[in-house]
């Protein structure tokens, strides 16, 4: 049996419009997965302010940036041209026991994972955060900002998902020690 996880970004919505695309799909926890949960573009979604907002709405919040972020402090993390390296990433038993833990969740309640991204094919959620838990046996649905969700199937039929998603995950690259 599988566990569905919803995935969405707060681009530059008003809470107006953002809190109807969690609300419409049943939303019961979100799950922030921003490194730092911040944002210039949409202020709701800074971190003082996202948590009581979403509790008027009946939605619990969890961050989970540290472990699940996209942008580690670690600079052992990166690559040499500067990009996270998500092989490195995904080895980290930090990395491994919230991505257990989010999908304990996620198997309880209806979870949406958030990061800043409106496309997910550009996003860590789908490109780091969507193998390891679909190992861990979910099944992950992108709410789109026009509040159509598509499955990870759909969105691979864009030629820039299967680029990013190539150079993600190499396989030719030698995986670091405890890979999973």
């Amino acid at each position: 049996m599988t566990t569905d996880i919803f995935t969405i970004g707060h681009s530059n919505h008003t809470w107006e419009s953002f809190a109807p695309l969690l609300t419409d799909n049943d939303i019961e926890l979100l799950v922030d997965t921003r490194t730092r949960p911040v944002s210039r573009f949409a202020p709701f979604a800074n971190h003082r302010t996202l948590p009581d907002l979403l509790e008027g709405a009946g939605i619990d919040y969890e961050f989970m940036g540290g472990p699940l972020g996209g942008k580690p402090d670690n600079p052992a993390m990166y690559d040499s041209t500067g990009k996270p390296d998500y092989h490195k990433m995904r080895a980290l038993d930090d990395f491994q026991e919230a991505i257990s833990q989010l999908a304990g969740m996620a198997s309880r309640r209806t979870t949406a994972i958030l990061c800043s991204e409106e496309d997910p094919s550009q996003c860590h959620r789908l490109l780091l955060l969507g193998p390891a838990l679909e190992e861990e046996g979910c099944t992950l649905l992108h709410i789109r900002g026009d509040g159509q969700v598509q499955t990870t199937t759909q969105l691979a039929v864009g030629k820039k998902y299967g680029q990013q998603l190539q150079s993600s995950f190499d396989l030719t690259t030698p995986k670091p020690a405890g890979y999973r």
